[in-house]
């Protein structure tokens, strides 16, 4: 009898425990069933060159992703000062454009083969460090080939990243690429500073919270400038009015595709070794073009 009655009290508490799992399992994350806020991914591109703004962008409060230029003076200094300040870190890809502006080192065109793309692409990832995702930088040529987008998404999905398709071109092949090999990816809803006035830069920001509520999630990018990082530096009361939460970049990837693992840090040969190019183009030289082809 008292054997019986262990028995019966041992499946009496798997029983409980199957189902409470199950009830846990139907109502999904707490935090997503406790809330019906719009999730915003904020993305600050062309990191690596300006300290002083680099350094602002790092100790914005919120959840932010910064993308990180290739091989520039303060890239991985200011990636590590933002990943202990809990950003979440990108490379931000140099690729060939229809403008014909420079890359420099790290740059990916369509001109390369296979090799040498992919060599260049995984000494642009040894570059930064913390890195979980990738998007482009420019691009607007590069991303129209799909060829060479096949290559960047199956080197991608080999090192669980992710990958946002800025969008600099409507013709972007980059998106249908990963899609086909479901990789986690998204592409770019709204880009917060085209036009670098504070008036211009919030009505964009609005425009992208609207987005989220409305759509459930987006994505926006926007630059280190000044006019960028002080509107940022004041966002929660507009987080607030709108029913949104500032999430990073990851957290957005569609569920149904492999999951994003832990950060990534790329073994590669000492730098003596690498190809000595050019660095990337400056973003904030003074005779840098402004255009859309971010």
């Amino acid at each position: 009898m008292p054997k019986q009655i262990a028995y019966l009290t041992a499946f009496g508490f798997i029983l409980f425990a199957c189902i409470a799992n199950a009830t846990a399992l139907n109502q999904g994350p707490a935090s997503e069933s406790n809330t019906d806020r719009g999730r915003l991914a904020i993305i600050i591109d062309d990191i690596g060159y300006n300290l002083t703004l680099g350094r602002r962008t790092a100790d914005l409060p919120g959840n932010f992703t910064l993308a990180v230029l290739p091989f520039t003076p303060h890239g991985a200094e200011l990636a590590k000062r933002a990943h202990k300040r809990g950003k979440e870190i990108m490379l931000h890809a140099p690729m060939s454009n229809h403008h014909d502006y420079p890359l420099g080192r790290g740059g990916l065109t369509g001109t390369m083969k296979r090799a040498e793309f992919l060599a260049v692409l995984r000494q642009n990832l040894a570059s930064v460090p913390y890195i979980r995702g990738v998007n482009n930088h420019m691009g607007s040529r590069l991303t129209e080939q799909a060829e060479p987008m096949r290559w960047l998404m199956d080197e991608l999905q080999q090192r669980h990243l992710y990958f946002v398709d800025s969008r600099t071109s409507a013709k972007t092949q980059a998106l249908a690429m990963a899609e086909r090999i479901r990789l986690p990816s998204r592409k770019r809803d709204v880009f917060l500073d085209d036009e670098r006035s504070s008036g211009a830069i919030r009505q964009q920001l609005i425009n992208a919270l609207q987005r989220a509520r409305q759509q459930g999630s987006a994505i926006a990018i926007g630059h280190p400038y000044p006019e960028t990082l002080a509107l940022l530096e004041q966002i929660s009361p507009l987080l607030e009015q709108y029913q949104v939460q500032l999430v990073a970049a990851s957290q957005l990837m569609p569920a149904h595709q492999h999951p994003i693992t832990k950060t990534f840090s790329c073994l590669a040969p000492p730098m003596s070794l690498w190809p000595q190019l050019h660095m990337p183009a400056d973003p904030f030289a003074i005779d840098y073009p402004f255009n859309n082809d971010h």
